[in-house]
């Protein structure tokens, strides 16, 4: 059976990890702390008319932090680790400030960072400062984050964290710091490959080690957690076997034209290279080799090769025959038993334009990526620059952007208006549809795919990026039983194109149930998305539909959290309805309708 998985993620390192789910129905995963601000929940929201307060339900699956005078004591896990990935989801109470300590040493922030421009080390996602105190205390070092993440106070945030443990010898010598290898926050990356000369502030000790527990702040602010996932990849990598390599020189058009040929050239080597072929092109190369694995389970392969090639592992295919540019990879998972296995890759090149590359990497469950290739089998293929739009004044620009949701694309829309905002909250509306599609939090767009080489017409967001539904926002009285689906051809939705304003901001028009339609999107307090909507002649009974999801909640008398509280919408008499297993949320249609999203 094929097991194929080709996909193009910047989060591989978490791809193949042997995950443990920390159970959150008691407190037994935790150290006992003798105090009683940690408490075992069934739901929580935020008050956001209060700072650091959080309210919580009977129930389990959530970890809540709510400290007060007498109880304020931090939570340490009982078991200590080395390598880790950690994710997890957490929510701040307005004002809240809490931190996540990697081996109760290395912190990284935990705050209600809602609408900071400049992030500093000590905003959410935020990597601490180290503290000295001779000649007297100061701090030192710290990282801030690449980007404000951050989500609203009372709303469910995702962060994943790589972190590889300082190293000793057998004297007990430090001999490499502490990294931390990756941070990505509501899916955008955050931190990469910082080094950590030492322990941040507030430390459980000052002196490192090659273990620890993690440890999560409890003296400061309200704070909860739910969804807490680890893989301990302190293992030992796979052994990759001495590696029997055969070459044929020729323009072979298919692995036929090769297969049943002798071979021009045989050998045996390390690691792989494609230098075994003594030219750079018009060859073909089979390796044979194995992989001794530690542990049984998800493995996560990666290739980078110029050419055409197919990969098989235990003796499956793990990824077909393909052509490939030489700065192009593909990804393959593959399910192993421990203990020796057999790998095989054959590739085939004709293209002389481009230069030869051959690259293997590899992650299971206990190790993270580890290369088995020599490195000059890789310097033939540099990565492109990346072509980069900032928004430092109000920006509008025209391109396809691919709609995306938990890593699944959903869509391409063809006729999309990115909007970009020096306050660094942006969004795409599809003119076709008259629909705020996506919005983000960061930098604008990544305008590479558009204009790089050939290019394919798109761009992509460069931040944390919130999809939203596609679809009008006007449905008439005739269309309300299909509130989760596009209108009906009745709608005669046409797009009338926009108008810039002095402030090179755009209002879109368009037409729908014969009612025009003016919108209108501007950033408040650089915060949020106000939407103003001006209708012509409304029709009797239509509805403004300013949200869909499985769950939407009552905050209070006019703001409601969406889709398990990933986002807020604000509006006066809104309502919310139940329609088959979603609901959404309506506003009754006027000549002027106005609504915030806040996330």
């Amino acid at each position: 059976m094929r097991k194929l998985l080709l996909v193009a993620s910047l989060c591989l390192p978490l791809l193949a990890s042997a995950q443990e789910t920390v159970s959150l129905n008691d407190l037994s995963f935790w150290q006992p702390t003798g105090k009683a601000n940690w408490q075992i929940a069934g739901d929580v929201t935020a008050d956001l008319s209060k700072n650091e307060s959080l309210l919580t339900s009977q129930g389990k699956g959530i970890l809540v932090n709510l400290p007060d005078a007498n109880n304020r004591a931090n939570l340490l896990s009982a078991g200590s680790f080395g390598d880790v990935d950690v994710e997890f989801d957490f929510m701040m109470a307005a004002h809240s400030n809490s931190g996540f300590y990697l081996q109760g040493r290395y912190e990284i922030q935990l705050l209600d960072s809602w609408g900071v421009q400049k992030p500093a080390y000590g905003d959410c996602g935020g990597i601490y400062k180290r503290r000295k105190f001779i000649p007297q205390e100061y701090l030192y070092e710290g990282h801030a984050p690449r980007i404000n993440a951050c989500l609203a106070p009372g709303l469910w945030q995702h962060i994943k964290i790589a972190f590889q443990a300082p190293r000793f010898d057998a004297a007990g010598n430090k001999i490499a710091n502490a990294k931390v290898l990756q941070v990505v926050l509501n899916g955008a990356v955050i931190h990469e490959n910082v080094e950590l000369t030492g322990p941040t502030g507030g430390p459980i000790s000052e002196q490192e080690a090659a273990l620890g527990p993690f440890m999560i702040q409890g003296d400061h602010g309200a704070v909860a957690f739910r969804n807490f996932k680890i893989a301990d990849l302190s293992g030992k990598p796979a052994v990759m076997g001495p590696i029997a390599y055969k070459v044929f020189y020729g323009k072979f058009k298919e692995p036929q034209d090769f297969l049943s040929k002798k071979p021009d050239a045989t050998g045996t080597i390390t690691q792989l290279n494609w230098s075994v072929s003594k030219q750079t092109n018009d060859f073909a190369q089979i390796f044979t080799t194995s992989l001794d694995i530690p542990k049984a389970g998800k493995h996560a392969f990666e290739f980078q090769v110029a050419g055409k090639y197919y990969v098989k592992v235990n003796n499956q295919e793990i990824l077909d025959d393909a052509w490939t540019f030489s700065r192009d990879k593909r990804y393959a998972t593959a399910d192993l038993p421990a203990g020796k296995v057999p790998v095989e890759i054959t590739v085939y090149k004709t293209d002389g334009w481009m230069p030869p590359i051959l690259g293997m990497w590899v992650q299971g469950p206990s190790f993270r990526s580890t290369t088995y290739h020599s490195l000059a089998s890789t310097l033939a293929g540099p990565p492109a620059d990346p072509i980069l739009l900032d928004a430092k004044t109000p920006t509008v620009f025209r391109s396809f952007s691919d709609l995306y949701k938990e890593g699944k694309k959903l869509k391409r829309v063809v006729h999309a208006v990115n909007v970009g905002n020096p306050s660094n909250l942006h969004y795409t509306y599809d003119l076709d549809n008259g629909a705020i599609v996506q919005i983000w939090k960061g930098d604008f767009l990544d305008t590479s795919p558009m204009w790089d080489d050939r290019g394919d017409g798109s761009s992509r967001p460069r931040g944390a990026v919130l999809p939203l539904l596609d679809t009008p926002l006007l449905v008439s009285a005739t269309d309300q039983s299909n509130l989760t689906d596009v209108p009906s051809a009745a709608a005669a939705y046409r797009p009338l194109g926009y108008d810039i304003d002095a402030n090179d901001l755009p209002t879109f028009r368009y037409k729908i149930y014969g009612s025009e339609v003016e919108d209108k999107i501007r950033i408040q307090d650089n915060k949020y998305l106000l939407r103003t909507l001006s209708i012509k002649n409304p029709t009797t009974g239509a509805s403004i539909r300013l949200a869909i999801g499985q769950g939407i909640t009552k905050i209070s008398d006019d703001t409601f959290a969406i889709d398990g509280k990933s986002y807020y919408i604000k509006a006066t008499g809104a309502s919310i309805e139940q329609v088959g297993n979603q609901q959404a949320l309506l506003l009754p249609a006027s000549e002027k309708v106005q609504y915030a999203i806040m996330w």
